[in-house]
């Protein structure tokens, strides 16, 4: 398994980079268009809930000349405000701002399957030749399965998922459900588990905290996985958890540390 290779993006066909990068955190622009340049970095996440950063003036840069090898992803927030009825605005006031033309990937959190208005929307959207790609996120975990096995419809084609060593429950409630053919795309977010994985004082005895590269290699090794998001503040973050790309997978050694740090962490 090499993860420095660009994988297909579940039934969208989309190549994407095996890690993606999230806004917000501070890294600065020239170190977000090196990821590209130099490591292929092309998945983009973009999400009105985290700060702005310096991902818009990667994009105005970078898109001129490469935008068809971008991956923008735009998140749109469940929570009152952002209803049905402002999908279309929404996403204008993001393409505007982006100085782009469309959207790669628009997924909207959830807590419960899509009501038909907004599948219209969506569809409408995705018709206007504004959204490419259409996808869900949500911490109701068994909500995959049931789409994955076809239990419940609903129009998506890929899904972010919360995945990580100290919550596991992906393996068994969505992994294993995915078809076999036409699978939705797998993006994963919070690979330290908001920072737990790292914290000295969260370890059991005598362990010490897996490195953050180990965090994305960890998630990057299954081979479920197509992509993980990363949020570094610096360029010296960005340039420490690229080096996962390079490290490839855990080995068996490495895997069953990181799963006992991991459940210790989940039984606290």
């Amino acid at each position: 398994m090499d993860f420095k290779q660009h994988v297909t993006y579940g039934r969208t066909g989309l190549k994407v980079s095996r890690i993606g990068l999230a806004q917000g955190y501070g890294v600065p622009t020239a170190s977000i268009e090196k990821a590209f340049h130099e490591y292929g970095i092309n998945y983009l996440y973009i999400s009105p809930l985290l700060k702005l950063g310096n991902i818009v003036q990667a994009i105005h840069n970078l898109a001129p000349s490469h935008r068809d090898e971008l991956r923008i992803v735009l998140a749109k927030p469940f929570f009152r405000g952002f209803r049905y009825k402002n999908y279309e605005n929404y996403v204008e006031r993001w393409l505007k701002k982006l100085r782009i033309e469309w959207v790669d990937l628009l997924f909207q959190d959830v807590r419960k399957p899509m009501s038909p208005k907004i599948t219209d929307r969506v569809e409408q959207l995705k018709n206007s030749g504004k959204v490419r790609f259409v996808g869900m996120s949500s911490h109701e975990r068994p909500l995959f399965g049931k789409i994955a096995r076809g239990e419940v419809k609903a129009p998506v084609d890929f899904f972010h998922i919360r995945y990580n060593a100290v919550h596991t429950g992906a393996e068994q409630d969505i992994f294993p459900h995915l078809p076999l053919e036409n699978r939705p795309g797998i993006g994963i977010y919070t690979a330290t588990c908001w920072r737990k994985l790292l914290k000295p004082k969260l370890m059991p005895a005598g362990e010490h905290p897996p490195a953050p590269v180990d965090c994305y290699r960890f998630v990057l090794s299954h081979p479920d996985v197509n992509v993980c998001l990363t949020g570094p503040s610096n360029a010296e973050q960005m340039e420490d958890n690229l080096k996962a790309l390079d490290a490839g997978p855990l080995d068996e050694e490495e895997m069953a540390c990181i799963r006992r740090i991991g459940m210790h962490i989940y039984q606290k």
